[in-house]
């Protein structure tokens, strides 16, 4: 290395270490970029970046129609409508995939989103049969017609079911 290349070298080294160098530019952005970020502005991003109340509503209707498309699709693609333990693990089996699918999709990865979809899964599972009372003609066209008669003759509307437990509101 010639003398002038290495006092180029060393001038640029020392440009690029000085105090007062506090950005560079950025050609194809053609602006200067800062080299450093106070700690304000690295505050003020991190709260600007606290999940809202939208996410996590949305969060919530991403598990409740998730639950809603797996039931679905078991009433009219494997033409199962009785209920028990395996048609429930089947509904929160494609459940939770449809969640992690979507919610991948949509970016609501984090774990308290997960954990609304979880609440929204749930939820749709022990509520989901007041929309037959509210919205009969509707969920005919997603689920079948027998299907919302049989879930009307069973419950009562404003009440919670799991299992065999019935909670009336």
């Amino acid at each position: 290395m010639s003398v002038n290349g290495l006092e180029d070298f060393n001038s640029r080294v020392r440009r690029i270490t000085s105090a007062r160098n506090t950005s560079y530019y950025d050609p194809e952005l053609g602006m200067n970029i800062p080299k450093r970020v106070s700690q304000d502005t690295i505050r003020r991003n991190a709260k600007a970046k606290l999940p809202s109340f939208r996410a996590f509503f949305w969060s919530l209707l991403i598990g409740a129609g998730a639950l809603v498309i797996a039931q679905a699709l078991r009433f009219r693609v494997l033409d199962l409508s009785e209920p028990g333990n395996v048609t429930l693990f089947t509904d929160l089996l494609v459940a939770l995939f449809i969640v992690l699918t979507v919610s991948g999709a949509l970016r609501y990865r984090r774990r308290r989103y997960r954990l609304a979809q979880g609440f929204g899964v749930l939820a749709a599972l022990v509520a989901g049969h007041n929309l037959m009372w509210y919205y009969p003609d509707q969920l005919a066209v997603i689920y079948t017609p027998e299907y919302v008669q049989i879930v009307r003759d069973m419950t009562e509307p404003g009440s919670l079911i799991f299992r065999d437990v019935t909670i009336n509101l």
